[in-house]
């Protein structure tokens, strides 16, 4: 296949894939970038030859940039550079006194860490800082969470994303608290 027919079929598969991941329609998209909902589709399905210009009205309808078409698919993508973890969950820290926090990470994950805390907040009961983000979700009873001059009393079903080098801690956790972290970077247990 020359390499204009395979620039074209891999900007129609971005074009389908973003599309479909806005949860947009063709015709949507077609009014968006003035085009037709026919032409979209042949687009899509790699067998028209759309200029530059047309391929950049089509990005800007889907919210995307002109590269994102040329990006390879998700579907293309190498996958993480490690294997699924499926096993019980053991501890990652348990002390007398204390719950415990699980380590729900993959082996080799350098992109997240994912912990389970059960009542007690480990590390982060004192003042913490670390690189990457953190996003806490609480899945059972309460705490409450201070990031920065910040502080917020959370229950089921309530979320905070914030940056982990601003200080942060955990206090005031119920018998009941059941956490989940996520941390990006790599972490040390």
């Amino acid at each position: 296949m020359p390499a204009a027919d395979r620039a074209a079929a891999e900007a129609g598969r971005a074009v389908a894939r973003i599309r479909r991941g806005a949860g947009l329609t063709l015709s949507a998209v077609a009014a968006a970038s003035g085009l037709s909902t026919a032409y979209i589709s042949q687009i899509e399905s790699g067998t028209a030859n759309p200029t530059v210009r047309t391929l950049a009205q089509v990005a800007e309808a889907l919210g995307a940039s002109l590269g994102d078409l040329f990006a390879p698919g998700a579907e293309e993508r190498p996958g993480p550079g490690f294997a699924p973890r499926f096993a019980a969950v053991p501890p990652l820290a348990r002390t007398p006194g204390h719950r415990a926090v699980w380590d729900l990470t993959a082996h080799g994950s350098e992109a997240l860490s994912l912990r389970l805390v059960h009542a007690d907040p480990g590390d982060h009961g004192e003042p913490v800082r670390h690189a990457g983000e953190e996003a806490v979700v609480v899945v059972a009873g309460r705490c409450r969470l201070h990031v920065g001059d910040t502080a917020r009393t959370l229950g089921p079903g309530d979320a905070c994303h914030f940056d982990a080098g601003a200080e942060h801690r955990v206090t005031d956790a119920t018998d009941d608290l059941l956490l989940l972290a996520v941390l990006t970077g790599k972490q040390e247990p």
